[in-house]
């Protein structure tokens, strides 16, 4: 569409001036009827929703777990069991002549919700880790194939093969639990697609004054670790197992009808986008990204320091998270005892929080990076104190606690909480450093730090092997908040946020091409 006149002028003043909102006021939708909201936003929601769906399947089996297998685990709870000894107790000291009961540890807490496995905390710890094994293989290449093929096709399919997987989770585990920790390597191998994908979609869709808020959508797993606990505990208590896994299927199928037709690879490929946005977006981006394909520069990115300092962020993260995303709902059902329903809200209430939190964030560092606050150097640094530092501290507090479950609430919280930081510092560092190859760069670092997600199991599983009690749960929280403190010190010291000249590479041997014909 052309524009002459002094509409012309009046447009491009707007576009250099960056505001996106007059601008977008006139995106054209089917029909050539006017949409006052931008796509770009519908873009911000897909990503949310890829990130949502991706982490229901990653986060389904810590909670399903707790009802399928039985065993010496399934008997009353250390810290209900200590409850009663200290009633018991209390009775005796009120009348010496109470026969004091000192069989309560045979007492069963858990219901009947289908078939139930002889699963020691060993296979437990293998059939949990089995996704990280497989998303660590296909997150290191995720990035260079969503850059190559598209994030669309990628994002797309994996979920769909995603929401098949997992709805076969259930006959597999009826076999044998070799067959589950097949499926559930299966799901991580898919997953292991989508988070660089996605921060690929967010390098082609997000002009830079707003790509703090694209990257809050990242906190879409947030939402899908509050919705999927408390829905397992829901669908299992009321129909069994099974339906938990099943209803995890359903979401995916219907989030890629909607996806499908919503989300495209990049302005320039989408049907319905008015040609204002993307002169706006372009104009934003400038020459840090480029539309020409290019294999990333992997030895640049391996010799680069800050990069190293982005891999170690991200793998401290990555540990609290998972340290809370796989153990947390076993903790606060086989130690502090609460039932499954219980169990399964009080756990995903620290994601919800963290959920608000991180959203804000994202709006705030964008206000202190427009408004010159704070330059980008000091929010990423400043900002790790909360994603990291504080998280951290408050993971370590929990070890003091004891069986008070409420400052163990209220921590844990707290904790998830704060840790929405992680959308100013680990999650957006990748696109400072280089835009053009965010996606590459994501999928590496979540191939370094996705082992957490099977050396955290394996570390839990060794601390309550033996028994499963507040002592040992201490220690491994108090293992997860040095490893957060630790990581994040290190970015503090030694981070950066300064675009990589190797991110300009592809435009650069493009420059080249005619002088050497020449």
């Amino acid at each position: 569409m052309t524009t002459n006149g002094p509409e012309a002028f009046e447009q491009e003043d707007l576009l250099k001036k960056g505001r996106a909102v007059e601008i977008t006021g006139s995106n054209r939708g089917i029909g050539g009827r006017k949409w006052k909201i931008p796509t770009r936003f519908w873009i911000g929601v897909m990503v949310f929703l890829s990130t949502y769906i991706n982490y229901t399947t990653r986060v389904n089996m810590s909670m399903s777990i707790v009802s399928m297998t039985k065993g010496k685990s399934k008997s009353t709870p250390e810290c209900i069991l200590l409850r009663q000894q200290a009633e018991e107790a209390a009775k005796f000291a009120l009348n010496s002549s109470y026969v004091m009961n000192t069989n309560v540890t045979q007492k069963k807490t858990f219901g009947d919700f289908g078939e139930r496995y002889d699963w020691d905390e060993h296979v437990q710890g293998q059939i949990l880790g089995s996704y990280f094994w497989g998303y660590v293989i296909t997150s290191l290449p995720g990035g260079a194939a969503s850059e190559w093929w598209g994030p669309h096709k990628v994002i797309f399919s994996m979920t769909l093969l995603s929401g098949l997987v997992n709805a076969l989770s259930v006959p597999a585990a009826w076999y044998h639990f070799g067959l589950l920790i097949t499926c559930r390597f299966l799901l991580g191998i898919f997953g292991g697609f989508v988070y660089p994908a996605v921060q690929v979609l967010i390098a082609k869709w997000a002009p830079p004054a707003e790509k703090g808020k694209f990257v809050a959508g990242l906190m879409g797993n947030t939402l899908a670790t509050c919705v999927t606990w408390p829905l397992i505990g829901g669908v299992t208590s009321s129909y069994g197992w099974a339906w938990g896994f099943y209803s995890i299927s359903i979401q995916c199928i219907v989030f890629c009808l909607i996806f499908w037709f919503v989300a495209a690879d990049s302005p320039d490929d989408h049907k319905f986008i008015s040609p204002e946005e993307v002169a706006y977006i372009k104009e934003a981006q400038g020459s840090s990204v480029t539309k020409k394909k290019h294999r990333a520069p992997y030895v640049a990115i391996f010799k680069s320091v800050p990069f190293w300092m982005l891999a170690i962020l991200h793998f401290g993260n990555l540990w609290g998270l998972y340290l809370q995303l796989q153990s947390v709902p076993k903790f606060m059902a086989e130690v502090v005892g609460f039932n499954l329903k219980q169990a399964g809200f009080l756990s995903a209430l620290p994601h919800l929080t963290r959920l608000f939190f991180g959203t804000a964030y994202g709006s705030v560092g964008d206000y202190l990076k427009s408004r010159k606050i704070l330059s980008q150097k000091a929010i990423r640094k400043i900002f790790v104190l909360f994603s990291h530092i504080i998280p951290g501290i408050l993971l370590i507090g929990i070890a003091l606690t004891s069986c008070d479950w409420v400052p163990i609430v209220v921590m844990l919280t707290f904790s998830m909480a704060i840790n929405g930081a992680a959308v100013l510092t680990n999650l957006q560092n990748p696109q400072d450093l280089a835009p053009n190859f965010a996606g590459s760069i994501f999928g590496i670092i979540s191939f370094i730090g996705g082992m957490t997600g099977f050396i955290v199991p394996a570390i839990t599983g060794a601390f309550i092997a033996e028994h499963n009690g507040t002592k040992e749960w201490g220690y491994n929280f108090i293992l997860g908040g040095s490893v957060y403190i630790v990581c994040g010190a290190v970015f503090i010291l030694f981070g950066s946020v300064e675009e990589q000249k190797w991110n300009r590479i592809a435009d650069e041997e493009n420059e080249e091409a005619p002088a050497k014909n020449e």
